[in-house]
């Protein structure tokens, strides 16, 4: 399957989502003013893996569940739900009620994003047979 367009876009910008989110973190802002020590610390560390794994989708162009090419890019949709499971994890262990952002639905942008992917080029190659069939193959609308 040919490398990714706007599906690389889209793991740019949650890429880019996730990075406000540690910055938001980091500066205790809005739920996060009242968590201090090491539930902060974990859920810093698991914003910024995260983040980093999906820009690594965007940079390399080939997403988080490709048929070849680098390990994290065939396998980072497993890493993504042991980061989500380890999100959840540190928000329900800890004393402190810490937030932990939508992890849920990023755990699946990589199944989503392929999917889309499928779609645009199985629609592409069914737009080039019907371009290229003969001229009395081609039925009109009212045919």
């Amino acid at each position: 399957m040919p490398k990714l367009k706007l599906g690389a876009v889209v793991y740019g910008i949650v890429a880019v989502v996730w990075a406000v989110g540690i910055v938001l973190t980091l500066r205790h802002y809005g739920p996060y003013a009242e968590v201090d020590g090491a539930p902060i610390a974990a859920t810093v560390v698991v914003l910024a893996a995260t983040a980093l794994l999906l820009a690594v989708g965007a940079v390399t162009r080939r997403g988080l569940i490709a048929d070849d090419g680098p390990w994290i890019c065939r396998n980072g949709w497993m890493v993504l739900f042991g980061l989500t499971a380890a999100g959840w994890v540190v928000a329900f262990l800890s004393k402190q009620d810490v937030p932990m952002w939508p992890t849920g639905p990023t755990a699946f942008l990589p199944h989503f994003i392929r999917r889309l992917q499928e779609s645009y080029y199985d629609g592409v190659a069914e737009a080039e047979r019907e371009l290229t069939a003969a001229p009395d193959e081609v039925r009109g609308p009212g045919s």
